[in-house]
């Protein structure tokens, strides 16, 4: 847990430029929101992984949007079922599911299907946000986390935590 919060803390203490930070936020999000076990999350999670993007930030993201989908599903859902039931996408759906990995992508499903059209509608912005807040606020936010010297007390947490985890028993402890 201290290295997580460390690695949190990080992006304030300049743990990444506000490009890349906002970059992995919007990442997150497209992952967060996208429904689990299927070829699109693993390629979105994939093209996180491949890219310049903030590790800690898609990840926090990720979580954050995880828990969020749960009131965007139905969102999702409706857009899904627009767009399937345009003849257009019928057709270009056909032929993309004869493709040997295109069953695997579920963009036949509705939740799927929207949750990518809505992630990508909201890629932008996200980013654009994260951008703001963290090209504003992450000195500021740093300087004060430095005057508390939390990185130092969570360094010294982490290290007590691998201590205790690697020390051999004491005696009559086994």
């Amino acid at each position: 847990m201290p290295k997580a919060l460390r690695n949190v803390i990080s992006l304030f203490l300049g743990g990444g430029s506000p490009r890349a930070i906002a970059f992995g936020f919007a990442m997150g999000m497209m992952v967060g929101l996208m429904p689990k076990g299927n070829l699109t999350a693993v390629a979105i999670s994939t093209l996180v992984l491949a890219t310049q993007a903030n590790l800690t930030a898609a990840g926090l993201a990720g979580g954050l949007f995880t828990w969020a989908a749960v009131w965007t599903d139905p969102l999702a859902h409706r857009i899904g079922t627009s767009l399937l039931a345009q003849p257009s996408c019928q057709t270009y759906l056909a032929k993309f599911y004869e493709w040997p990995l295109a069953p695997w992508t579920a963009l036949n499903n509705t939740v799927v299907l929207g949750s990518l059209t809505l992630s990508l509608i909201l890629f932008y912005p996200a980013y654009h946000l994260a951008w703001l807040l963290f090209h504003h606020y992450q000195e500021r936010i740093g300087q004060k986390l430095d005057e508390f010297h939390v990185d130092r007390v969570l360094a010294g947490a982490e290290a007590a935590a691998r201590l205790a985890t690697s020390a051999p028993p004491r005696k009559g402890q086994a």
